[in-house]
């Protein structure tokens, strides 16, 4: 009526809610008859009504998985269907972290809605069969060894290659690929069925060298190589690669439901980290800490220069090339690359533009950092030192800081080793070497009753920290 006050903005937020729920309603029931790119296209319209619901985000998760053609391993795990540039085992592995994450459903909202469980935990087993199926070792290449008639000298070439007419590269002369023993120090070739005799007229000329350089490609396919930068695609098409990462070994902590053994999330115990670097948080001209493959941990910078709107989250960045291997100086703003996916993201990065293209980050008051530990030749003290800064980092006088030490009974809640004037320590210039990475952190706030100890403590980001620090040990 005309009459009518006009809705209050808290008002239009309560129906708007209700709206999401009921829609969200919806969207389980035709998750549940299998109607799943219904419930994806209901899901969708509750996100854009509640962009805060965590259940309207794994429903529309779990049903574009649930809706994705099977036969396509890529389709499932929400990627492009590339063959022609394949993502590299690295970025692979990193992405389907982040849908594993994406797919984990909070235990009280499974207990209020199974149907919504039951879809993440269908839609989470399909992604990990497609994941498997993508990572799986190459067969053994079976091979043979041949001699040139002319010159004697011995090849390996693939097994497919016995009987083919080939031309010798040193002597020139053209032999017939037989199978002959293998050189005392190459051992015994890979088991094959004997070669089967073709006519020579059947089989096209391929010189030695051409053999040998299919055979060192395929041989290089066993052991794909990874991008050092996460789930990035460069501008030009070329990707950057290096040798393949080890296995990661410390992300396994704790598991949430039957397929989390593959890619286990750590949580905190109190803040939630993950809200600081959700899609919404990106801005252009931002700077942000990325992970590295070497351990994980947050050594990376990189300047975001554009935010793609899309369906799937896609941001442009600029990577800050500084001194290798030290994460404090002088940064310029390099090449270009697009992210694919938001957890390979740590933390905003507090620093100081110095030139039109130029950054300079140093440890800055009340920052945690890590130490790489060893220094003082104790090794009971694990591989990492964590800090505290009592002071921000200047050239001239450097800074000071003071040790942390975990609390027991908590996974992730530190508080100052010593207290004191003998427990403040000098970082000085050449002391920036031995700074390995920022760790996100919170201080604590301490209620009546806490079970926290006396004096300052921080809560550190679990995604920061090494395998070792994540243990809970019983209090005492």
């Amino acid at each position: 009526m005309a009459g009518d006050p006009p809705p209050t903005p808290a008002g239009a937020a309560a129906e708007a809610g209700a709206e999401a729920e009921r829609i969200l309603a919806l969207a389980e029931a035709e998750l549940s008859a299998g109607r799943h790119r219904a419930a994806r296209k209901h899901a969708r319209r509750a996100a854009l009504l509640d962009p805060a619901s965590p259940r309207a985000a794994v429903l529309a998760t779990a049903a574009n998985v649930l809706a994705a053609d099977a036969s396509s391993h890529y389709a499932v795990l929400l990627l492009p269907d590339d063959s022609a540039s394949p993502l590299s085992a690295s970025a692979l592995r990193r992405h389907f972290k982040s849908l594993v994450k994406s797919l984990r459903v909070d235990p009280d909202a499974a207990a209020a809605s199974p149907a919504l469980a039951a879809a993440a935990e269908e839609a989470l087993g399909r992604a990990a069969e497609a994941f498997e199926a993508l990572t799986a070792p190459a067969p053994a290449l079976a091979t043979f060894w041949t001699a040139c008639a002319g010159c004697r000298l011995l090849h390996e070439f693939e097994r497919k290659y016995v009987g083919y007419r080939l031309n010798c590269p040193s002597c020139r002369r053209s032999f017939l690929a037989a199978e002959v023993p293998p050189p005392p120090e190459a051992g015994t070739p890979a088991p094959a069925p004997p070669p089967s005799k073709k006519p020579k007229i059947e089989k096209p000329e391929m010189t030695l060298a051409e053999m040998k350089l299919q055979l060192a490609k395929k041989r290089g396919a066993k052991a794909p190589k990874g991008s050092s930068r996460g789930e990035v695609e460069e501008e030009d098409g070329e990707v950057e690669e290096e040798d393949g990462e080890e296995e990661e070994n410390g992300e396994e902590v704790e598991a949430e439901n039957n397929h989390s053994d593959l890619m286990a999330v750590v949580d905190s115990d109190f803040y939630n980290f993950d809200a600081d670097r959700g899609e919404r948080c990106f801005k252009r001209g931002q700077l942000w800490a990325l992970y590295g493959d070497d351990d994980g941990m947050p050594r990376l910078y990189a300047l975001v220069d554009g935010v793609l709107r899309s369906s799937q989250f896609r941001v442009q960045i600029r990577w800050l090339d500084g001194e290798e291997g030290k994460p404090c100086g002088q940064f310029k703003v390099g090449r270009v690359e697009t992210v694919h996916s938001v957890n390979v993201f740590s933390h905003l990065l507090a620093c100081e533009r110095v030139a039109r293209e130029v950054y300079r980050v140093y440890p800055r008051k009340a920052s945690v950092w890590a130490f790489h530990g060893g220094q003082d030749g104790n090794a009971e003290r694990g591989k990492y030192e964590i800090v505290v800064l009592l002071s921000g980092y200047s050239e001239q006088y450097g800074a000071s800081f003071g040790y942390l030490e975990k609390v027991k009974g908590f996974r992730s809640i530190f508080t100052r080793r010593d207290i004191g004037t003998h427990a403040v320590h000098s970082l000085q210039k050449g002391d920036l070497g031995a700074l390995s990475h920022q760790i996100p952190a919170r201080k604590v706030s301490k209620g009546e009753g806490s079970a926290l100890p006396p004096g300052d403590c921080w809560e550190l980001d679990p995604a920061s920290l090494p395998p070792e620090l994540l243990r809970v040990k019983a209090r005492k």
